[in-house]
């Protein structure tokens, strides 16, 4: 590896015996961008650069390519230009550059840009330039060398769009600490688009870094044009730096006649456009998916774009309700971007890329009964735009700058685990019960009604005290007391996920920590807004699958022999306890779930944690939920009184019905459920996850 230190050094030694280099490497040091269209993660740039004419106007058909000696190779470059020798390539100073310390590393040999077999190169580059990004211009996408193979390099933190994935140019990631096998999917994606007519390659701008955590990151933006249909006014000629963030004008006209709408116009011509606000959902996992397209769709690669609005497409045998009671499989349509992402083990996710908004219809659609009142169906709307929106800021976060502290905690005889924002790194959320439910199209007498709803909520998100997105979960029924986040998922405290009374005005939370306390409020049914036995509210909250399968959920009882329930823990753990003797409370959360549950078997005592894995350890499907009281029968039977259904953070779905069904608007509702809650329309939302 190249310390970044000694790299820099090697240059500043280089432009020092290159006055007009260095002058032009001062300048572009000194020149400020103009910020012209903000998005999710980072800020789409423009900058006036006159020295770039030479590139941004080149005249690049094949006689004129031919014409003129090519300024890569050896024999035509400047004396003034040092070269440092690697693998088969140079690195150079670049003379007229982007961002300061911009270098070009050029193959040894004069022959075309196409990258097929150098895609292993550019990842060892990357590993080897400490504090560099390393970018490729394909011949059609941005080169301005399409005669001489060679790859560029700017320090790291210009090239913004390389980890923030979000703005109006479509890429596909790919991302992991072995370089082999990123280099191998990233070839397997470019040689799946196949050739051109002419046998060119398909056009394609393409980013890598290696990353503080070790990881290699890859962004491939595939290209529909090399030029916009503007060209030359303004004179924007995109390359991968313009792709990924910022444009570069040559003159001040150009520089000051750029606003969002003509980046945006630009954009569309010469690179895929992904949906505003887009969000990438994993739908389904199989060997081989079968799809229908339904209308008229682009290919490229594993990627189907829509070019109609109305363009969707048909996935067979999607699984609902996974590791559920209610688990099965359907026919669905989906509007937006089909991905099929590849897996190592063989296996096919089918991936949609759409619209955030529309992607809450669908949303709204799966989880709600087309007969929930219309306060109910706003406040939903709120609360699952301000989840999905958290979600994509964890996982733009997640592998820069830092992990998240999620996931297994083991240690001696316990066994804690929670489920969150680092199980999905390929897409921002999944279609199923795990995030939101999420079934594509809604029934048609439905999508009017929806479109209405999330209309009238355009943009809004729920902020927590502090200014930041609110993790606003959701859950069928509390069992009448809210609990908290750091009992269900990572230690931390969100001000707006506090344990309350699921009444207004609301009475005091007794102690459900307290076991005495817990088994008094489980064994009776307080009053509670989603304690109604109203079925008509309960139908139009409850879609039929739900309604029909989930009698009961406010209060409920489980009974299983010691044979049942020992066979039970032994299928789902992995772990065999031998005959179950005893289930016991170690720790239960404000609301009364169980946090921490002991099993002691003949064979092995353990302790497991948190709530969803207890849930899931003592049910061949899922038990509602982990607030329960543990009696024994009268021929050792193992009687579970449970109390609610889901883990009880946030919004409880059957008490904001009923909260709808007596006249409260949905902001009242919200406010119930979230603690001190700021009801805002967002306009940017960062990777903080921060309005801004």
């Amino acid at each position: 590896m190249m310390d970044r230190q000694q790299i820099l050094d090697w240059i500043a030694e280089g432009l020092e015996r290159w006055p007009e280099a260095a002058e032009r490497h001062r300048m572009v040091a000194a020149c400020g961008p103009r910020v012209l269209a903000r998005y999710e993660g980072f800020e789409w740039k423009a900058l006036l650069l006159p020295a770039r004419k030479v590139s941004t106007l080149a005249r690049l058909d094949a006689g004129s390519v031919a014409a003129r000696p090519c300024f890569l190779c050896a024999a035509n470059r400047p004396q003034q230009q040092a070269a440092m020798p690697w693998r088969g390539y140079e690195i150079l100073v670049n003379p007229f550059p982007v961002f300061p310390n911009h270098l070009t590393i050029a193959a040894t040999d004069h022959t075309p840009q196409r990258i097929p077999g150098r895609i292993a190169d550019m990842a060892a580059l990357a590993g080897e330039l400490e504090g560099f990004t390393v970018i490729y211009n394909g011949a059609r996408s941005g080169a301005s060398a399409p005669d001489h193979f060679h790859f560029q390099a700017v320090p790291s933190g210009y090239i913004d769009m390389l980890r923030f994935d979000r703005g109006p140019v479509y890429s596909r990631r790919f991302i992991g600490r072995d370089a082999d096998t990123v280099v191998r999917d990233v070839e397997q994606y470019l040689l799946s688009a196949g050739l051109s007519d002419d046998g060119a390659e398909m056009p394609v701008n393409i980013a890598m870094e290696r990353l503080d955590d070790g990881n290699l990151l890859v962004r491939v933006v595939p290209r529909r044009a090399h030029r916009p249909s503007c060209y030359p006014t303004p004179a924007v000629s995109p390359g991968a730096i313009d792709i990924f963030g910022t444009i570069v004008t040559v003159s001040d006209d150009d520089f000051m006649a750029l606003d969002r709408d003509c980046l945006e116009r630009i954009l569309a011509e010469v690179a895929y456009p992904n949906p505003d606000r887009c969000i990438r959902v994993g739908i389904m996992s199989s060997r081989n998916p079968e799809f229908t397209l339904n209308g008229r769709y682009e290919r490229v690669a594993d990627t189907f774009f829509p070019l109609d609005d109305d363009a969707s497409f048909t996935l067979e045998d999607v699984p609902v309700g996974s590791q559920f009671h209610w688990e099965h499989t359907e026919r669905r349509t989906y509007p937006g971007t089909l991905e099929l992402q590849h897996r190592s083990d063989g296996t096919v996710e089918a991936v949609n890329v759409i619209g955030m908004e529309r992607y809450l219809e669908g949303v709204i659609g799966a989880e709600m009964s087309p007969e929930s009142p219309d306060e109910l169906l706003k406040a939903h709307a709120v609360i699952s735009r301000s989840w999905a929106y958290k979600q994509i800021a964890c996982r733009e976060a997640l592998h820069y700058p830092a992990q998240c502290d999620c996931g297994l905690k083991e240690a001696g005889d316990e066994h804690i685990r929670w489920y969150d924002h680092d199980d999905h790194t390929d897409f921002d959320v999944c279609a199923d019960d795990h995030c939101q439910r999420y079934l594509g199209l809604p029934a048609e007498e439905y999508s009017v009604k929806l479109h209405e709803i999330i209309r009238a909520t355009s943009g809004e998100v729920v902020l927590d005290g502090d200014g930041s997105l609110c993790d606003t979960r959701f859950s069928k029924c509390c069992g009448g007391a809210f609990e908290e986040f750091e009992y269900c998922w990572e230690p931390v405290h969100h001000s707006c996920l506090e344990a309350a009374r699921d009444t207004v005005p609301s009475h005091p939370v007794p102690d459900l920590r307290d076991e005495e306390e817990a088994v008094r409020w489980i064994m009776s049914a307080p009053e509670a807004f989603c304690a109604s036995p109203d079925a008509d509210v309960l139908r139009s909250v409850l879609n039929r699958s739900d309604f029909d399968t989930t009698p009961d959920f406010y209060r409920w009882t489980v009974t299983y022999t010691p044979d049942e329930l020992s066979d039970i823990v032994r299928e789902r753990s992995g772990i065999d306890f031998g005959m179950i003797t005893g289930l016991q409370p170690i720790e239960r959360g404000k609301s009364g779930r169980i946090v921490r549950l002991r099993i002691t078997g003949t064979l092995r005592t353990m302790t497991v944690g948190k709530e969803l894995e207890i849930r899931r350890w003592l049910s061949r499907s899922h038990l509602y939920s982990s607030a329960f009281v543990v009696e024994r029968g009268d021929e050792g039977e193992f009687i579970l009184h449970g109390a609610g259904w889901g883990h009880g953070v946030g919004l409880c779905q059957i008490g904001a019905a009923v909260m709808a069904s007596e006249g409260y608007d949905y902001r009242t509702i919200l406010r119930h459920y979230f603690n001190n809650a700021d009801i805002r329309a967002c306009l940017i939302i960062n990777v903080a996850g921060r309005v801004v």
